[in-house]
């Protein structure tokens, strides 16, 4: 795909679909998308979209209209966003594995009438009042269809964390999208011969570009369609499909990085970018990869909110200029996007000094669906800009320097998490009578007041809230270090936990081993081997590590899913062990429930 010359006003994802149509009429028998043992051509590709395009078009579909997308990674997924795309409409994705109240509560704030899904997946969706629409996702096309959307009307709605305990979907113009796209073929030279591999869920806004971008060029878009993150599996993908672009969180990234370095790299060989977003990145985590002669790879720094299409400001990383800065930058803007470092009052500020960084241009998005309270207090929009709430700093030379939050939003593992959303969400069980959350090395820690358990208050929040902003940790208290004007001090909670970083020492047994090990990867003393991983603050990304690691140990080739039938120290110690009898017949519910977490790099930001 080459720049395109027009201005973001005249541009739009339909004009940008026309390279797709091209694709699909000159090469119908070109592999377009692979999910699993299913692929789907390009000609197969653009007439099932097409049948389903029409009939969203004669259910109501059409410029405006919000339409829920209620599937995991599959080719049924891709030809259920394109359809949507070519009826005019705009989507809105909702992950299976949230908890009924969530998806009942997103379904409404979207305004959600037709929720296109899978018979096994749709009573969540009918339950929320949502009309599914299944039987036509796997029939013959159709003639193409003509969509009447304009540059303006609306592509996607993303939900994201909310401060006041309930997400918001923030929706994206068709404008705004086009504009990432052109950048995103342009800027990497993106064409016919590129692979991109989708590990993170249809439910990020980063993931939307990835499902469309190789379309439009001509290449191919293979799709994990596992649940569980295992470093092995998505190895294997790279290397048969010979993968030029993944796209993920730097969480999700380190670990197919250290796997990889038992082989000199080989395994991500045929890549060319590693586009990385959601948190800070870490050179030393990539240095000994990118410095390696088997690296053919650069590592792309993304940055931008959600409410301003996925992407803002970006910095390229490759050998040469590793050490041009003691921290990776943010970079600088995409083309027509403009970002402007203000104070309080929205005045711009000199080079330098640090300040909220906004964001204006052909990104920026249309609020919060059915919102506008909260769009008002996020987007200035008579000034036509968004207030990100991120610190940030313009160096001399032109470069951006992220430092952090001016508020209780945090990044854990990739996610946008309002800590007080939990913190409402724990409030709201009748045994709690305070409750402080606080992020730390990577995990959300719930510090609380009350007489709940850490057993029941899990299975309150997991009835309420993603898996992701689930606290592993609970701490019970009776009162709280305070501020001197009295509010809770979070900086002081943060050092109370530092006392449980200590790791205590460990036998030579084999649970004593994996205890040991643990305590290494999730950065903490444990010493019970009854204590369930998950509960410990383990995430599946955790887990992926430890599988690594005990197939170094022991030698065994171990199924992820055995770890999760397996969750204790003294469980999988068994199941390890020569006589074992442990059965993993739990393993695939546990996949599943697992799902919902950062298995899926969910990164509503």
């Amino acid at each position: 795909m080459t720049a395109s010359p027009l201005m973001p006003e005249a541009l739009s994802v339909d004009t940008l679909l026309r390279a797709f149509d091209a694709h699909a009429a000159r090469t119908p028998d070109r592999a377009a998308v692979t999910a699993g043992n299913t692929t789907l051509s390009y000609g197969e590709l653009d007439a099932r979209s097409n049948l389903l395009a029409g009939h969203l078009q004669a259910l109501g579909a059409r410029p405006g209209v919000f339409v829920g997308i209620g599937l995991n990674r599959s080719v049924e997924l891709i030809v259920a966003l394109l359809a949507v795309v070519k009826s005019g409409a705009a989507y809105v994705p909702l992950d299976p594995a949230y908890p009924p109240a969530r998806l009942a509560h997103m379904v409404s704030t979207a305004g959600l009438e037709l929720v296109l899904s899978r018979q096994d997946l749709a009573p969540a969706f009918s339950a929320a009042g949502a009309k599914t629409v299944i039987e036509v996702l796997a029939s013959d096309g159709a003639a193409p269809v003509t969509p009447y959307a304009t540059p303006d009307d609306p592509l996607y709605a993303i939900f994201t964390s909310g401060s006041t305990g309930q997400p918001k979907a923030a929706s994206v113009f068709r404008k705004g999208f086009a504009n990432l796209l052109d950048w995103y073929g342009s800027e990497l030279k993106l064409d016919a011969e590129d692979c991109t591999l989708v590990i993170s869920s249809p439910s990020f806004d980063l993931t939307q570009k990835n499902f469309f971008i190789p379309l439009l060029t001509g290449g191919r878009l293979v799709l994990d369609d596992c649940g569980t993150y295992d470093i092995s599996r998505i190895s294997k993908l790279i290397r048969e499909h010979s993968v030029t672009l993944v796209n993920c969180t730097p969480s999700a990234f380190y670990p197919l990085v250290d796997a990889a370095a038992a082989d000199g790299y080989t395994a991500l060989s045929s890549l060319h970018f590693a586009i990385l977003g959601g948190e800070t990145i870490s050179i030393p985590r990539l240095r000994t990869w990118l410095e390696h002669p088997n690296c053919r790879a650069e590592v792309v720094n993304t940055y931008g909110p959600t409410e301003c299409t996925d992407i803002c400001a970006f910095h390229r990383l490759h050998p040469g200029n590793l050490d041009d800065f003691s921290f990776v930058p943010l970079g600088r803007e995409i083309p027509n996007v403009t970002v402007t470092i203000r104070d309080e009052d929205l005045a711009t500020i000199p080079d330098g000094e640090l300040g909220e960084l906004c964001i204006a241009g052909a990104g920026l998005g249309g609020g919060y669906l059915n919102d506008p309270e909260r769009t008002a207090k996020s987007f200035a929009l008579a000034g036509g800009i968004y207030r990100t709430g991120d610190l940030a700093r313009r160096l001399p030379c032109g470069t951006l320097e992220f430092r952090g939050r001016a508020d209780h939003q945090v990044k854990v593992n990739g996610f946008r998490i309002e800590l007080g959303e939990i913190e409402i969400a724990l409030d709201q069980h009748d045994d709690v009578r305070e409750a402080v959350v606080i992020a730390k090395d990577g995990r959300l820690i719930a510090h609380v007041k009350g007489q709940a358990s850490a057993a029941d208050l899990k299975d309150h929040l997991s009835t309420r809230l993603p898996a992701y902003m689930v606290p592993g940790e609970f701490r019970f208290t009776e009162s709280f270090p305070l501020t001197p004007n009295g509010k809770v001090d979070r900086l002081a909670l943060a050092e109370t936990d530092r006392a449980h970083k200590s790791h205590a020492p460990h036998d030579q047994s084999l649970t004593g081993r994996i205890l040991a090990l643990w305590s290494e990867i999730l950065e903490r003393s444990v010493t019970d081997p009854e204590a369930n991983f998950f509960d410990l603050g383990g995430t599946s990304i955790h887990l992926a590590i430890v599988h690594v690691r005990l197939r170094e140990m022991t030698g065994r080739d171990l199924a992820i899913t055995e770890l999760f039938a397996c969750p204790s120290a003294k469980s999988l110690a068994a199941f390890l062990s020569p006589q074992a009898t442990v059965s993993t017949s739990s393993a695939q519910d546990r996949a599943r429930l697992q799902r919902a977490g950062i298995a899926n790099f969910r990164r509503p930001r």
